[in-house]
């Protein structure tokens, strides 16, 4: 990212978020040009862009002025009855949105994907070199459960920064977050127990109940903070539930963000009904605001939350880095693991805890974070001005992607299917649901860099929506 254009990401985000309100003044381009200490040009352009945006209009000898960041409805939150626990099926449409991420010249909406350019793919080669050098026998020799030491350190020092204290012996390294999951489920759960989970889920969670023969209990979710703790507290009093799984920081497809107050009473609302709490916390290092909420598992003090997390949105999804800390599950963890696959790659393992020692991390997560920030922004703007009237999103915190809800005549099924004709992928509404809801929502990945053929290819999209 160009530092203009750097620049242009940090005022758009100030201005999306409210920090800068409609009508005030930024300051003038040499004032601005000595606060950020960068040339005069690099703040000129950063206001083109901003001004093409039509974030920004120049007033003639005064100055440029904010013209206020876009507006959208909330999208509706579901009206879930708590019915009896369900078996799961999932659409094997599934599949096929995993299969059209692969197309050479598609436009990519579907799968929750970063464009590999977004990858710090350089520097991950340039710590394998090194690593490979420094450990020539390393690709020689497993690294059996929990894992690499090396690694889980960098993550429990991680973690600590944030208020969460998870020793490294306390860790578990994975083959990414699914792995993580899995081991979560079948250290808690047997076949035909109930799991309660937050609506809409993600697909990928709904795949892993199914493979395990799993029936769920559905909640609903409020698109800005999350799960409806009334009805969380319902369920559990109601039925014979043996886990609960949500996503409380971005969660997918919403990008809703619980507060700490409500992770604090989500935690002890398990606790007392002695229920084992997974989380899925793989987008929490994406926050717009640059700082990174803390995990339910920071308020869990009996061991019966487990969480699960990847670097796979962030660093690499190649390298299958994953990790898990299981709490009190640990030793049934480890198990589970060696039997099944024995523990995930010594080489990746050893890599990330190099990058991870490193400043590189860090600067990274930064431009990411502004990517996203960015790109969310310029969806979100452009599906308001051009979808069918009465389209509703999500204005979410961190993460990078979108939920749509469009009017309720549009069956996102068929717009799937149109979509794909012209080669566009989307993810549509059902397959979040264990019970079919859904069917007017569409999930809309915004992790690609803003280029010509991607605005058409969502203008299309935009054009199919309209007829049906």
């Amino acid at each position: 990212m160009k530092k203009y254009e750097r620049l242009a990401a940090e005022l758009e985000v100030q201005i999306s978020s409210g920090l800068v309100g409609p009508g005030e003044r930024l300051d003038s381009v040499r004032e601005m040009s000595r606060r950020k200490k960068v040339g005069l040009n690099t703040v000129v352009r950063a206001f083109e862009l901003l001004e093409d945006r039509g974030l920004i209009v120049a007033k003639p000898q005064s100055g440029f002025y904010v013209l206020g960041p876009r507006t959208a409805s909330a999208v509706t939150t579901p009206r879930l009855r708590l019915s009896l626990p369900k078996e799961i099926s999932v659409p094997e449409m599934v599949s096929s949105v995993f299969e059209s991420a692969k197309e050479q010249g598609w436009i990519q909406l579907g799968a929750a994907c970063l464009a590999s350019e977004l990858y710090p793919c350089e520097a991950i080669n340039r710590f394998t070199r090194r690593v490979v050098r420094e450990q020539p026998r390393l690709v020689g020799t497993y690294e059996l459960p929990p894992g690499c030491f090396e690694y889980r350190r960098q993550i429990s020092r991680r973690l600590e920064r944030f208020g969460c204290f998870v020793e490294p012996t306390g860790l578990v390294a994975t083959n990414g977050a699914m792995e993580a999951l899995g081991l979560a489920l079948r250290s808690t759960c047997s076949p035909g127990d109930t799991v309660l989970i937050e609506s809409p889920q993600y697909f990928g969670i709904l795949q892993a109940l199914q493979q395990l023969q799993l029936r769920v209990i559905e909640v609903p979710a409020h698109s800005t903070d999350g799960v409806a703790l009334e009805r969380v507290e319902e369920a559990l009093r109601k039925f014979d539930i043996s886990a609960g799984i949500f996503i409380p920081n971005f969660s997918n497809p919403m990008g809703a963000l619980m507060s700490d107050e409500k992770k604090a009473a989500l935690v002890e609302l398990f606790a007392r009904h002695d229920v084992p709490l997974i989380e899925d916390d793989i987008y929490a290092e994406l926050s717009f605001q640059g700082s990174r909420p803390k995990p339910l598992r920071a308020f869990d003090t009996r061991g019966r939350v487990l969480t699960c997390s990847s670097f796979s949105k962030t660093v690499s999804p190649g390298l299958r880095v994953g990790w898990l800390a299981p709490g009190r599950y640990l030793e049934k963890v480890k198990a589970l693991q060696l039997s099944s696959t024995m523990g995930s790659g010594s080489l990746a393992q050893h890599v990330m805890a190099s990058y991870l020692a490193s400043r590189d991390y860090e600067r990274h997560l930064g431009d990411l974070r502004l990517h996203c920030s960015l790109q969310v922004e310029r969806f979100s703007r452009l599906i308001l001005s051009s979808f069918p009237e009465g389209t509703r999103l999500t204005q979410p915190r961190g993460g990078f992607v979108l939920w749509v809800e469009l009017p309720k005549r549009v069956d996102s099924v068929e717009l799937y299917r149109r979509a794909l004709e012209e080669g566009i992928s989307i993810s549509p509404g059902i397959l979040f649901s264990a019970s079919g809801a859904y069917r007017n929502y569409i999930r809309l990945n915004c992790g690609n860099r803003w280029t010509a053929p991607l605005e058409r290819g969502l203008l299309r999209l935009a054009e199919l929506a309209h007829p049906l």
